[in-house]
């Protein structure tokens, strides 16, 4: 049986009442939105994973891995692949999406035109690019990576755009990217000049020693046998691939994306000297005021 309550504290109850509802709401924070930086309209910003390995690869041969599969990469990073394979045009085509996406937080839509996204690209705008261009968006929907940063102790795994949508009728694509795509620029990022990529046509190896190179404010020198590898060149020789390393570093020096080059006749070492950002010319003052420590 309940018990009556006198008059005093039914009173007293009803001023509570009245006193909870004059307590002003508990604002609750609304959540972080995740942004990749603004960078400038004249470059692209990709992370330094995607553009140190054989991730983006320069054959326009594809291969198709059913399991988890290590890719090249330098030895800061651990790469493992399934799907079917990136080369540099999809690259092209993913840091032109991000590069519209880098306006909203990431997790929301980014929605464009194809016709004018394939001639931001330098392409045409026919049947066949657009169908290219299905084919790239499946591609990198299907594509699982996974990207470990050794020194991070951090490993990202998922597809590189999460998700997209077509109007067949007006010809719009709506992209989704995951907030965690920021990882993989948390981890370090490069910004590369777009009027050089696209000065570099398509020839896929300069476009990759485009962006290796620009990851790096002074490159180490590498063995061409090094290089071949970590771009994932598919050409039978390597005396051929010799070859087309020259040429490329040659296009590179005339866009203007590094000063010069060699290669080493005794060691085959390929030494560049690079054109630094002012970020990564900061990067470097920094590493000369360092103490140096006592040769062990």
């Amino acid at each position: 049986m309940a018990t009556k309550r006198t008059h005093a504290e039914n009173l007293e109850l009803a001023k509570a009442r009245v006193g909870a509802a004059k307590e002003p709401e508990k604002k609750v924070p609304a959540p972080k939105q995740l942004n990749l930086e603004l960078w400038p309209d004249a470059v692209r910003s990709l992370p330094n994973s995607v553009l140190r390995g054989a991730l983006f690869g320069v054959s326009v041969t594809r291969k198709t891995h059913k399991k988890r599969t290590l890719i090249a990469a330098l030895e800061n990073y651990e790469i493992r692949f399934k799907g079917e394979t990136f080369n540099q045009t999809d690259l092209d085509t993913l840091q032109g999406m991000l590069h519209l996406a880098r306006l909203h937080p990431l997790g929301t839509r980014v929605e464009f035109s194809v016709h004018s996204f394939l001639k931001e690209l330098g392409r045409g705008v026919g049947k066949e690019q657009h169908e290219q261009f299905k084919e790239q968006i499946a591609r990198l929907i299907g594509g699982v990576v996974e990207i470990t940063s050794l020194k991070d102790k951090k490993t990202f795994i998922g597809t590189l755009v999460q998700k997209a949508f077509r109007d067949e009728e007006t010809g719009r694509y709506v992209v989704i990217f995951d907030e965690d795509m920021l990882q993989l620029y948390q981890t370090g990022h490069t910004l590369i000049d777009w009027e050089q990529r696209q000065a570099l046509g398509k020839n896929n190896l300069a476009k990759w020693l485009q962006g290796f190179y620009a990851s790096h404010a002074k490159p180490f020198p590498y063995k061409v046998e090094t290089i071949f590898n970590l771009c994932g060149s598919t050409t039978d020789r390597l005396g051929d691939f010799r070859k087309l390393l020259r040429l490329a570093l040659d296009q590179l020096v005339n866009v203007g994306a590094i000063q010069s080059w060699t290669i080493d006749p005794k060691t085959d070492l390929v030494e560049v000297v690079n054109v630094p950002s002012q970020t990564q010319l900061k990067h470097l003052a920094k590493a000369k005021k360092r103490p140096k420590s006592n040769p062990r």
